[in-house]
């Protein structure tokens, strides 16, 4: 036997079983959590889905979208500030009828199923077990917060690259939603969502100042500006996925849909 070759499948072999292992570790640590702590999580649960439709509630109702004391310069960030331009009531309307379990299943079975189409290697495995391992990833599907669903955009991007222009509905994780910039499909979807918020526009100019102002909370540590850090391995998911996909003898990806897109570069 080929001595690289042998030293390769090894490797391979244990990058499986170590994603595997982590994988099953984070699962009983968060079920032993939702046990024991079930109080917590009866009130943590679509803690985030509820935010947003209080805001959608308080729009129809005065036409604000943002909390009041998020209007008067720098604020300690708080639960229950808004933090998503308003073009998201697109998105959350529907869901207001929906309900919260439907609102982070869909999402989820997004991202589960692009991870199986792009048929990762082990050591894409390794790292998106380590990403779904670190607490804020479970934890975004158990508050319902928004975030889901730009995950869920970026990684459908990484198969018809379009999708992911829908993750610009959080600003703060715009990088990720460059992965499909080259396709024109995406350069459309930007603009029927700035078009989409025409009706909302003065509240939609409000948002940079909005989040430029949103400060660190020193009692439980929410992040100012930069606080969607915490947020980034999660929606990396997909894009690592991607970039793990396995090739074909032939040299092409393993679930390749996207050849011959019409791309603008």
């Amino acid at each position: 036997m080929d001595i690289p070759r042998a030293r390769h499948d090894r490797v391979q072999t244990y990058l499986r079983v170590l994603a595997i292992c982590i994988g099953v570790v984070t699962v009983l640590l968060w079920g032993i959590a939702l046990v024991s702590a079930s109080g917590w999580f009866k009130g943590s649960f679509a803690i985030d889905y509820g935010i947003y439709m209080d805001a959608v509630d308080r729009w129809l109702r005065s036409g604000g979208w943002y909390q009041d004391r998020q209007l008067h310069g720098p604020y300690p960030i708080q639960l229950g500030d808004v933090l998503y331009p308003p073009v998201l009531m697109y998105l959350l309307v529907p869901f207001k009828l929906l309900g919260p379990w439907l609102w982070w299943m869909i999402p989820a079975g997004i991202l589960a199923w692009v991870v199986w189409h792009h048929r990762p290697a082990p050591w894409a495995w390794l790292a998106i077990a380590l990403c779904m391992a670190w607490p804020y990833s479970p934890a975004k599907f158990v508050f319902g917060n928004p975030v889901i669903w730009a995950t869920a955009a970026v990684a459908l991007g990484t198969i018809w690259h379009w999708p992911a222009a829908l993750a610009v509905l959080k600003p703060t994780i715009l990088p990720f939603a460059l992965v499909g910039v080259r396709d024109r499909r995406w350069w459309f979807v930007v603009l029927g969502l700035a078009i989409a918020s025409l009706p909302v526009l003065s509240l939609t100019l409000l948002y940079p100042q909005v989040l430029l102002d949103a400060q660190t909370n020193p009692v439980d540590g929410r992040g100012g500006p930069f606080y969607s850090i915490t947020e980034f391995p999660l929606v990396a998911v997909g894009l690592i996925a991607w970039l793990g996909r396995r090739r074909r003898r032939d040299g092409s990806n393993v679930g390749d849909v996207t050849r011959g897109s019409r791309t603008a570069g």
